[in-house]
């Protein structure tokens, strides 16, 4: 597993980082600018809302897919992870990827781990991804 840390907040003496874990076969797919999630420098809300727009409501009727609705689209946990996927991983280098990778033998071992680590060392687990949760927000 690859490993990152990168400050988020510091305020008296607390510190907060983002702390992810990626598998290196998915090294491929993070968005260069990951690192800035969760800080004060992300800037790439308007482009996540634009890709939920565009891999939910766009592409499903809300009268002939009321199941998918209930259960994705407006499930705000649900949104809050695709929009999480949306910030992390780069939607040109995902296609490339997927264009080379038919089949994937092991997919459960392909994942991202997103943790919140602080100043005392007090790790919290924030979303564990694998290569079917991002191939399911594209």
């Amino acid at each position: 597993m690859i490993k990152t840390t990168h400050e988020i907040s510091r305020e008296d003496g607390y510190i907060k980082y983002n702390f992810f874990e990626i598998h290196p076969d998915l090294e491929a797919i993070i968005a260069e600018d990951y690192s800035k999630y969760g800080t004060a420098d992300f800037d790439k809300q308007e482009y996540c809302e634009a890709m939920y727009k565009k891999n939910f409501y766009d592409k499903y009727d809300k009268d002939t897919y009321q199941m998918v609705y209930d259960k994705y689209i407006n499930n705000e946990k649900f949104k809050e992870k695709a929009m999480f996927i949306y910030s992390i991983i780069d939607y040109d280098k995902y296609v490339k990827f997927v264009e080379l990778n038919e089949t994937i033998e092991n997919p459960n071992e392909l994942i991202i781990s997103y943790n919140i680590l602080d100043s005392s060392g007090v790790k919290v687990n924030i979303y564990t991804l694998g290569i079917t949760d991002i191939a399911f927000v594209f």
